[in-house]
């Protein structure tokens, strides 16, 4: 039997709950309710569906699905329901199968779109300015030639290529290196890997601190990664001249 609104008001006030319960129970505004209980209202036709399980006491232990339309989408849905002479839920049924055969079919015509090529990474013109030892302090070759990396150089920045295998396993024989210009007075902190300079030549080590066994005193030294290698020490009459920033892992020559 279709509930009246008499009927749904008597029933609002023998539970002890009202508008506001109702409404969320129906997920539909209060305001809406208010419309349907007032004279010349009338509950829609999905509204009379879900108040009769709620009258009875169906709902609240029965999963629903709330298909949120207005009153006039639910005009037109019933109408084109009747139309098809199918009730509401085969209604609902064919149309879900019929939006899941466009789907499917869609997708089934998607062709994928063939990626561009790549541009190259290779993008930077860098000059490497010359050579570096990674062993004893040895005169550097300063014959530059240019390379294609991905890097960009910063402020102060400059490429050498490492000669030696005192930096290995940390820098290869044979890379290429990314230095930083170091001209302000104070000393790096010890762990810095450092470009080093004196009369005898120049040479890329770990920046150290040990203590002099004969003034007791703590010295700079220069200490190699490779433990085949021994410090270069003292560290006297020379300057630190470069900071080492990286290792470049993709390049080459331009």
């Amino acid at each position: 039997m279709t509930p009246t609104k008499e009927d749904v008001k008597k029933w609002l006030k023998t539970i002890g709950k009202d508008r506001f319960w109702l409404s969320g129970k129906l997920n539909t505004p209060k305001r809406t309710i208010d419309n349907w209980l007032a004279p010349g209202g009338a509950f829609p036709a999905y509204a009379v569906l879900q108040l009769q399980k709620l009258m009875n006491g169906e709902a609240e232990s029965s999963p629903r699905i709330v298909i949120d339309f207005t009153d006039e989408e639910w005009d037109i849905i019933c109408e084109a329901a009747k139309a098809h002479k199918e009730t509401f839920l085969e209604f609902v049924n064919t149309a879900i199968q019929n939006a899941a055969k466009e789907k499917e079919a869609a997708r089934k015509k998607f062709t994928p779109v063939e990626p561009l090529p790549a541009a190259s990474f290779l993008d930077q013109s860098v000059p490497v300015i010359g050579n570096i030892a990674a062993g004893a302090l040895t005169p550097g070759d300063n014959i530059p030639y240019q390379i294609k990396t991905d890097y960009q150089l910063g402020k102060g920045e400059y490429v050498l290529r490492v000669e030696g295998k005192s930096m290995e396993p940390v820098i290869p024989d044979g890379s290429l290196v990314v230095m930083r210009k170091h001209t302000i007075p104070p000393i790096p902190k010890v762990g810095t890997i450092v470009e080093y300079n004196d009369e005898r030549g120049v040479t890329l080590k770990k920046l150290g601190r040990k203590k002099n066994p004969e003034t007791g005193k703590m010295e700079y030294v220069l200490h190699p990664l490779n433990p085949d290698f021994g410090d270069i020490e003292p560290m006297d009459g020379g300057k630190i001249s470069g900071i080492y920033v990286e290792t470049l892992d993709r390049w080459e020559k331009a």
